[in-house]
């Protein structure tokens, strides 16, 4: 059994509008600002935190649309906002006076809203004869709907969609205040009238972006390649064509909102089974609407970024041609496409805006000791992590701002790229120090052991530990060792070398030849 519904077809053209309502079809020019949510790399995220990314991701939307007025009061009705949209964030420059009240629509036409709207309306039934093809038209009242159709004929109450037979509904009008896109509308009074350059602008949510870096190492072990991509992206169902985009990074204080999102509602048929050994409960089934999509749930956020490693075989051409520009913005780092981009819904973009040649590192092997672990002699040996540390400088081939994102690093092995490490960066500002997290290193032993715990006096005890460190490398290498000084009371009471901070810890340095072992033997006092 088919069961269609004609009017439906409105969904392809505008609806059209009351004598007091005058719309605005679409935005003639469009200029985004992107806003990041802070939640960090999606790849990162699990599904549900992704999911909050891309709510909380925020985009601020300037329209421009121009529009004849005629005097008198009117609703204005602007098609084609973006979903998400903050409606208490709109803002209208142009209007001849200030505007009386506001409304966002958000009720998409729909199969089911269609339905919903046209409850206790005269709609017509038209019937098809299986056996001889004729139509048959019957005048009906819709009584109930969306979820099982009813209606009232002449002939009594009907379950449409039931009788076996092909039928369908059909609608003189869409009912007020549907559109096939969300609109926002305002009524105005216009005391002259004339043609009006109008500016709308407004906050949604539903877009987001992160940064996203290569880094190459070179082969003389002490220089990098890096490059930089700002991925957009785009879990709306809204597209910003041709659109002037800007990008801010840094944290933005924000009020959770709670947002109306486009409402589409499907039409479900309630029948007995015909023909069927099924009794009991009537069937719940899907009308078939044709060519309608489906609209039974929200599409899915649209896809994370390629890894890195993928983006870098981009032309370098291409990569400098598209770079972004950054400049400040009070607090924040402002970054401004040099052209124009369409960014469509449900997409994933990635623009260029970082590559710096021979940005200089040092490989570190970092061995973390902790007070609160006592170091079992039996204890598993941990491989050191290799870390790679930046200074953002310009005198070390960088000084400039690093958005937070995504950073994979790629070596060279045999002439072949070789993928050697991935980690989530934090913002890094110029003059920081960034170290980059890449793995474990395989040759190089470290083995913290507690070897003296005594009291030192009523409130505090001391420590003395031991790391054996071990270099099975061709190469020397720096072992970087860190005490975690987050008790009460902490000092180091005696090392071998000097201690400076690194990443909150207290961090000595210890270089090994190739095949060099040692013991690094220092103490410190805390409460205990």
């Amino acid at each position: 059994m088919r069961t269609t519904l004609a009017a439906l077809a409105l969904l392809s053209a505008p609806l059209a509008a009351r004598a007091d309502t005058i719309p605005s079809p679409a935005a003639e020019a469009v200029a985004v600002t992107l806003y990041r949510d802070g939640q960090g790399p999606v790849q990162k995220l699990s599904p549900w935190e992704k999911q909050q990314a891309f709510e909380k991701g925020l985009v601020l939307v300037s329209e421009t649309r121009t529009v004849a007025l005629p005097a008198g009061r009117h609703t204005l009705r602007f098609d084609g906002v973006a979903e998400g949209l903050i409606p208490q964030s709109a803002a209208i420059e142009g209007l001849p006076s200030g505007a009386v009240e506001r409304n966002y629509d958000y009720a998409l036409l729909s199969p089911g809203t269609l339905v919903e709207r046209s409850l206790g309306k005269p709609v017509k039934i038209v019937r098809t004869n299986r056996e001889t093809g004729r139509q048959s038209t019957v005048e009906a009242t819709l009584i109930q709907g969306p979820a099982g159709l009813m209606v009232q004929t002449a002939d009594g109450v009907e379950a449409l969609g039931c009788s076996g037979g092909p039928e369908r509904l059909v609608f003189d009008r869409a009912p007020d205040g549907l559109s096939s896109k969300p609109a926002l509308s305002a009524v105005i009074d216009v005391p002259m009238a004339g043609t009006y350059a109008l500016t709308l602008t407004y906050l949604a949510i539903g877009v987001n972006w992160q940064a996203d870096y290569v880094a190459t190492l070179n082969p003389d072990g002490q220089t990098l390649d890096l490059l930089g991509w700002l991925t957009v992206m785009n879990s709306s169902g809204t597209s910003f064509a041709d659109a002037p985009t800007q990008l801010v990074a840094g944290k933005l204080s924000r009020v959770p909102v709670n947002i109306s999102r486009a409402r589409v509602v499907p039409v479900r048929r309630d029948c007995w089974p015909m023909d069927t050994t099924t009794h009991g409960q009537p069937a719940m089934m899907p009308m078939d609407v044709g060519a309608m999509p489906a609209m039974m749930a929200p599409p899915p956020p649209p896809p994370p970024p390629p890894p890195a490693p993928m983006m870098e075989m981009r032309s370098a051409v291409a990569a400098k041609r598209v770079m972004a520009e950054q400049s400040d913005l009070g607090d924040y780092k402002l970054y401004t496409l040099p052209e124009p981009v369409t960014v469509a819904a449900r997409q994933t973009k990635q623009m260029a805006f970082l590559d710096e040649k021979a940005v200089r590192y040092q490989r570190l092997y970092v061995v973390p000791v902790s007070p609160w672990n006592d170091y079992d002699q039996e204890q598993a040996i941990d491989a050191p992590q290799v870390v790679l540390r930046l200074e953002n400088k310009k005198t070390e081939g960088l000084g400039k701002p690093l958005p937070s994102g995504a950073l994979s690093v790629m070596e060279t092995v045999g002439g072949l790229p070789a993928f050697a490490g991935e980690q989530a960066v934090r913002d890094v500002a110029v003059g920081e120090p960034a170290d980059l997290m890449i793995g474990q290193g395989m040759d190089v032993r470290a083995r913290p052991r507690l070897v003296e715990d005594k009291r030192a006096n009523k409130t505090t005890v001391r420590r003395t530990y031991e790391v054996d460190l071990a270099n099975n490398k061709s190469i020397p290498i720096t072992v970087e060792i860190r005490h975690d000084p987050n008790v009460q009371f902490f000092k180091v009471v005696s090392e071998p070398a000097k201690h400076d901070i690194r990443q909150g810890q207290v961090a000595w340095r210890v270089t090994l030849q190739p095949g060099e072992s040692r013991v690094f033997r220092y103490a410190v006092r805390h409460a205990g």
